[in-house]
């Protein structure tokens, strides 16, 4: 079994295509899914086995806490 760890960008949607069961709360609808991986500070990062999302975690990150260019202070 293969698998991956993989921090989704806009356009990824059809990763998250194919679903374990339990995985998110309802389908995964694209047109949602690139407006939230739009946001500045909206991550998702999901789990794959053998190109099926098993996993997911999103965060958002507030402005306070991200550079102008959007990447987290350190």
């Amino acid at each position: 079994m293969k698998m991956e760890i993989v921090r989704l960008e806009a356009g990824d949607d059809a990763l998250v295509m194919r679903v374990a069961d339990d995985v998110f709360d309802e389908p995964v609808r694209p047109d949602r899914l690139a407006a939230y991986l739009r946001e500045p500070g909206h991550f998702m990062v999901v789990a794959l086995a053998d190109g099926v999302t098993v996993g997911q975690c999103a965060a958002v990150i507030p402005p306070s806490s991200r550079q102008n260019d959007g990447a987290l202070h350190r």
